[in-house]
């Protein structure tokens, strides 16, 4: 990725000539955020997203981590434009890390088409198949949105909630947010719409801590302790 030193005007020509994928919402070149509890469909949310971004002539690009596409298979198969990738392993003795297969995964698949953008269902399971610091679901978020920044690539990320701390680092590296309550689970009204509600929806259940790291506890008993403002 090359740093850019350009005019004060041409900046501003440049912000003023944004391209919406998603008027209000997602913009070309950024990175768009959908998270929610685990149990809720967000795989829905983002295909309603994506039929309005195939529907404008704009092919996409699934990238298929988990099951959760596989409910919707008749709906996927009837948009244009759309085409699924699963990334998977060569052998049972690949030992290559997930994330850096997803990533390389991607790069081939720009070089090779020329499409750039891509859904990414989820940076959580990315994550859960990964070692190191690519076990952690922010710093898989991270190099997502560094290929982006360095590919010029518009991404449409797929989180879980899981604690604070990690949702906080997540939303700070995306560009727009779409946070989807159980109650939008049913919901196919106007994705903008959706997002400012539920903004403001501080009802969300937290996840089970029967499903959380050591690490993740102890930064809850924290939290718990600290003085409230």
């Amino acid at each position: 990725m090359k740093n850019l030193l350009v005019s004060a005007s041409d900046f501003a020509n440049a912000v003023k000539n944004t391209v919406y994928l998603v008027r209000n919402l997602w913009k070309e070149h950024t990175t768009l955020l959908i998270h929610a509890p685990q149990s809720v469909d967000k795989t829905a949310k983002a295909l309603d997203i994506i039929e309005e971004v195939s529907a404008a002539g704009r092919k996409v690009v699934y990238i298929n981590t988990a099951s959760s596409l596989d409910a919707h298979a008749e709906r996927v198969a009837a948009i244009d434009g759309l085409a699924v990738f699963t990334p998977a392993y060569d052998s049972p003795d690949d030992t290559r890390d997930y994330a850096d297969l997803v990533i390389a995964s991607i790069e081939e698949i720009v070089a090779e088409t020329g499409i750039r953008t891509f859904t990414i269902d989820s940076v959580s399971r990315i994550a859960a198949l990964s070692f190191g610091r690519n076990a952690s679901a922010a710093y898989v978020m991270k190099r997502l949105v560094a290929l982006q920044l360095r590919l010029r690539l518009s991404l449409m990320i797929i989180a879980h909630d899981t604690t604070k701390s990690t949702d906080r680092a997540l939303l700070t590296l995306a560009d727009a947010d779409l946070t989807i309550t159980p109650a939008d689970k049913s919901d196919k009204s106007d994705p903008t719409d959706s997002s400012e509600a539920a903004k403001s929806d501080s009802s969300e259940p937290e996840l089970p801590r029967r499903q959380l790291s050591r690490r993740d506890r102890r930064i809850l008993r924290r939290q718990a302790k600290s003085p409230k403002p």
